[in-house]
């Protein structure tokens, strides 16, 4: 099943003046517990939805925009037949596929004495940039995606907020981009060159909805059938 999660009538309660609960405040205008599921992955509220659990809650903009799917229960039984032939087909091939992987093990200590005895290419220092990164009531952020956009160089804050990111010289320029992504807040892009002058950096919270939520069932757009040349 494909749906959609939306908020027909947004809650306008301040979600900061509400007692803390269990899962996450209570509202004492609708007397009911307000679910914080701003922290919660798509798979997590597909289960929620699936178990019939309270939906009333505190939500990011983007999980409202998005779609979610719940697969349909298989019996346990139908593939039973393949899934034995596959294992038969595994006991026929396991000497064959032993003493391949012996063969690949052999063939990669060759490659490591070779690479052991090449010189090393690059004598250069990446050039390490450092801050700390906290939320709007200045507590650190622990787990921020600290990325250099266009490249697979990426490093996590630590527990307090910190994080070390060494950038190769030979790709160095000042105008390249650090982008700073954590779930519920918005993306902070920073120049290489901002990055030298200070240290210290704040995330703003993204847009947040509370309120009832209703369950709105969608098409797959894979399973839509094609429109007629005629109409």
């Amino acid at each position: 099943m494909y749906f959609k999660l939306r908020i027909p009538e947004p809650c306008h309660e301040d979600w900061s003046q509400m007692t803390l609960s269990e899962q996450g405040r209570f509202c004492s205008s609708c007397e009911k517990e307000v679910i914080d599921f701003t922290q919660l992955t798509r798979k997590q509220i597909a289960d929620k939805v699936q178990s019939g659990g309270q939906l009333c809650g505190r939500y990011r903009k983007d999980q409202l925009d998005t779609t979610y799917f719940i697969p349909e229960e298989k019996s346990p039984f139908k593939h039973l037949g393949i899934a034995a032939a596959f294992t038969s087909l595994l006991a026929l091939c396991e000497p064959v596929l032993g003493q391949e992987q012996s063969i690949a093990v052999k063939h990669q200590s060759i490659n490591n004495d070779s690479l052991e005895a090449s010189p090393n290419l690059s004598n250069q220092d990446p050039v390490l940039f450092t801050g700390q990164i906290f939320d709007s009531s200045s507590l650190s952020l622990p787990g921020v995606y600290v990325r250099l956009e266009g490249t697979s160089l990426a490093v996590r804050t630590d527990f307090d907020g910190f994080f070390k990111l060494n950038v190769p010289l030979e790709i160095y320029q000042e105008d390249l981009v650090v982008v700073c992504s954590f779930v519920g807040f918005e993306n902070l892009r920073l120049s290489l060159k901002e990055l030298k002058k200070r240290q210290k950096f704040k995330l703003e919270m993204g847009e947040m909805l509370s309120g009832e939520v209703v369950i709105v069932r969608t098409l797959n757009s894979r399973t839509k059938k094609p429109r007629s040349k005629r109409q």
